[in-house]
């Protein structure tokens, strides 16, 4: 979907209410400040990499907010990486900041309150990703948001380029080709969040539930996903993987179910789906079984999987 309005050909008092409602569609809701409406630019275009939405933003505010009551509004569960393509800005979010030159990149929970200040026109990309499948990939499954990620060298410089060319690519990339960009973000983003310092002090038993989440979250499209196939490629026997995940609150099946469900559900919502059918968007993430689906999405959600669809369309 591209949302590059021409607002510059509208009212001054009209400017506030589009761009709000386009910002809004795309990244949830925000309050857009700006000192002169009058003067005001801005545009964003959502595109799709690897089942993930990013998009591109260009704009000419003083600062965009999302407040408590924002939050408490919407059902947002994602991070949005931050990367700098033009200008300047400062991020904030759970009194941290993150300043960021072209190149740079940080991490922003949807479920905090958050503010960006700009320095004059700038342009970035923002690469939305569900919190969990995040979580599922990082030490302790923590999120240090608003921290600047230099995207000068190493692992930064790699998923700098990497987001980057699949921003400008994403129209030719293939649906069958997705499990590969997904995954090769999520191991960039992973390996350039985890720094040497904070992998030396955990324990045996957190790195081996980081692996086995990561391992699952690489196979949730797999209908053939099970705990034998995970243990064996995490290097352990399937009792033991049992007994991790035991410990950390959830079974190998509940935690499959809730990821499938909540992948199912993001693109049941997603525009760039809308051609695909509920069956087949049950079917690619794991689900032999369509009565199965809808019963269980009916009992997480609140909604059976058509309800739900026709729903977020007429939001």
């Amino acid at each position: 979907m591209d949302i590059n309005n021409p607002i510059e050909m509208l009212a001054p008092a009209d400017r506030a209410d589009r761009w709000t409602e386009s910002l809004m569609n795309i990244c949830g809701g925000f309050e857009t400040i700006s000192n002169d409406w009058s003067k005001f630019s801005g545009s964003i275009e959502l595109r799709n990499i690897g089942g993930f939405d990013v998009a591109g933003i260009s704009v000419n505010a003083d600062k965009i907010i999302r407040s408590r009551k924002q939050i408490a509004q919407g059902d947002d569960k994602y991070c949005f990486l931050i990367m700098q393509i033009q200008g300047r800005a400062v991020l904030s979010q759970k009194n941290n900041e993150a300043f960021l030159e072209p190149g740079d990149m940080a991490l922003i929970d949807s479920g905090y309150p958050s503010e960006f200040s700009y320095d004059g026109y700038i342009r970035q990309i923002s690469l939305h990703i569900p919190r969990e499948t995040l979580e599922s990939c990082l030490p302790y499954r923590r999120i240090n948001e608003a921290r600047t990620i230099s995207g000068l060298s190493g692992m930064g410089a790699v998923i700098r380029d990497f987001l980057s060319s699949t921003y400008h690519e994403a129209a030719y990339i293939k649906e069958q080709d997705y499990p590969a960009v997904r995954e090769a973000l999520l191991n960039f983003l992973a390996a350039t969040l985890r720094g040497d310092k904070l992998e030396e002090v955990m324990d045996v038993k957190s790195r081996q539930l980081i692996n086995i989440r990561k391992i699952i979250e690489q196979n949730l499209t797999d209908p053939d996903l099970s705990p034998s196939m995970v243990a064996k490629l995490s290097g352990m026997s399937t009792r033991h993987l049992h007994r991790l995940l035991k410990g950390d609150g959830a079974s190998f099946g509940q935690w499959v179910r809730k990821r499938r469900l909540s992948e199912a559900r993001r693109q049941l919502a997603n525009k760039h789906f809308a051609d695909q059918s509920i069956i087949q968007i049950a079917f690619h993430w794991g689900f032999n079984d369509a009565a199965h689906f809808s019963r269980s999405f009916r009992q997480e959600f609140g909604l059976s999987p058509r309800q739900y669809r026709l729903s977020e369309k007429r939001l």
